[in-house]
């Protein structure tokens, strides 16, 4: 399985009811992002499954990702809201959900938040829950073995290499 953990684009300081789980993206955080997607299907990803965390930067990056990279699915898919994936993170419970989709998903993108995701590549490819420097909007890709629970790691972009491709 290609898995794509990505870290949410550029978001609001404040959410619409002053909390942080409802911080929506910026216009220009949506903009970029989707510039971003754009060089990212220029490498011939193509997604059949997205997970976001509940917070609502994280499922408007993971509606994007699926509206630019998802163009196979079904007109009625949609994200998949995976709490393990909100802070402060549970590899375990997000490895599980992974093995539940091995039969059906080939490539599936996961959008988070930093420093959960940036420890998770760690811990999957490095055996190490090492840090690794991701901006708002990077992704990583990764061989992922979902019986194991490791993978190795593809690549790593930041958005504006993305951008640029």
């Amino acid at each position: 399985m290609m898995l794509y953990l990505c870290r949410h684009a550029a978001a609001a300081d404040v959410g619409s009811d002053g909390t942080d789980a409802t911080r929506p993206l910026t216009a220009q955080g949506r903009h970029d992002f989707k510039r971003a997607m754009r060089g990212l299907s220029r490498l011939d990803v193509r997604l059949n499954c997205v997970l976001a965390s509940p917070l609502t930067r994280a499922q408007q990056t993971a509606d994007i990702m699926l509206r630019e990279l998802g163009e196979h699915l079904p007109a009625e898919q949609s994200v998949i809201i995976s709490a393990s994936l909100a802070p402060p993170g549970r590899l375990d419970a997000f490895v599980s959900e992974l093995r539940g989709l091995a039969e059906a998903a080939f490539s599936v993108a996961a959008v988070g938040h930093e420093p959960i995701l940036s420890r998770w590549i760690g811990q999957i490819c490095f055996d190490s829950p090492g840090r690794c420097r991701m901006k708002k909007g990077a992704i990583a890709a990764i061989e992922f073995d979902p019986h194991t629970g490791t993978g190795e790691l593809a690549f790593l972009l930041q958005p504006g290499a993305l951008r640029k491709l």
